[in-house]
């Protein structure tokens, strides 16, 4: 039996861990595996938990739910057999016939500023993971950032399973907007580490628009835009798989400067839509990115304008879409979820 703690879609709306989390989910329903769902309020406010149809018989109601205090608190789970409980988001089960599966996507809270909140998170994350059966991280990068922060975790249960990406994503013949054809695409987060007013400098002064697409424009960043690039900027927010796709097909490339991550999901979904993509050489992004054109060594501005105009040379660019296309191959949602399957089945056949 699999018990799936789906407290991820009550604490945000959108998101990467979201996406991995429907994706998961939605095979394991799909395959017909005994599992249960246990889910909190505003969960259907996600706009990945309305992707995923789950049976109502096959979902377990906890109606007490807090933003916070409820991160700390163990699941209560009364089964009388070993089972695998694996948390969207870092918890622990409190029935000792659990067998804990715990997912670390990045270690974020560690890099950027240390914060009451990030510190908070940090406590949380390193518990759930010192007191899991096996702990499964998105990439060789996070798996070595983790047996570095945590050295006295056992490596036999570090498993490393890379995200997926998803079909929705693909290469349209036409433009769909046009008007976004000379625009630079910036998607998801945009916190420091993001280097989002990195992207407003190097555009300063040059003819691209920039479009944004994710949660709201803060007012600090609609005053930074307005210095940088003022009437050079569009706005989405939240597109779907289906908009978002059109948008990939219709940028001159996406912009993903980030100085740290777990994965990077982005990446991807543009490589299998057909946009070039320029990304900074960090963290896991060489890892999933491939050898393909279009890392930055360092943040440069001049060298982030070269690769814009480069991406002109009809040859150059014709050449990063193939070689994108070919490196999203090794990425599937399908095969995210089957190898997860494989490790509950073997942690399950362990402990009979």
């Amino acid at each position: 039996m699999l018990f799936f703690d789906n407290i991820i879609f009550s604490l945000q709306k959108a998101g990467g861990i979201s996406a991995v989390w429907q994706n998961l989910i939605s095979e394991v329903i799909r395959q017909n595996i005994d599992a249960k769902f246990i889910e909190y309020p505003d969960a259907l406010d996600n706009i990945f938990r309305k992707q995923v149809e789950i049976a109502h018989q096959d979902i377990i109601n906890s109606h007490r739910f807090n933003r916070i205090l409820s991160q700390f608190q163990k699941v209560d789970i009364r089964e009388h057999r070993p089972f695998i409980f694996h948390s969207s988001y870092f918890r622990l089960c409190s029935n000792p016939d659990a067998i804990t599966v715990t997912t670390l996507h990045d270690f974020t809270d560690f890099f950027q500023a240390k914060s009451v909140r990030n510190k908070l998170r940090l406590y949380l994350n390193t518990k759930a993971i010192s007191h899991s059966d096996a702990v499964v991280c998105v990439s060789e990068n996070t798996k070595n950032d983790l047996l570095r922060i945590v050295p006295d975790i056992d490596p036999s249960k570090i498993h490393v399973i890379y995200n997926g990406v998803s079909d929705d994503y693909h290469p349209i013949q036409h433009i769909p907007y046009d008007r976004y054809r000379n625009s630079v695409l910036f998607i998801g987060g945009r916190s420091g580490y993001k280097n989002f007013e990195f992207v407003l400098k190097a555009l300063s002064g040059t003819d691209y628009r920039l479009l944004i697409c994710g949660a709201e424009i803060t007012m600090a960043e609609k005053k930074s835009l307005d210095t940088h690039i003022p009437g050079q900027y569009d706005f989405i927010k939240h597109p779907d798989n289906t908009e978002l796709n059109k948008i990939y097909n219709s940028v001159h490339c996406l912009a993903y400067p980030s100085s740290y991550e777990g994965f990077g999901i982005p990446v991807l979904e543009a490589q299998r839509a057909g946009c070039p993509v320029i990304a900074l050489n960090s963290s896991s992004i060489p890892e999933v990115m491939g050898n393909t054109w279009g890392m930055m060594d360092r943040l440069d501005e001049s060298e982030f304008k070269w690769m814009l105009s480069r991406l002109h040379d009809t040859s150059l660019r014709n050449q990063t879409i193939t070689d994108g296309l070919e490196n999203s191959k090794r990425f599937s949602w399908e095969k995210m979820a089957n190898d997860y399957i494989c490790l509950y089945n073997r942690l399950l056949n362990i402990a009979r």
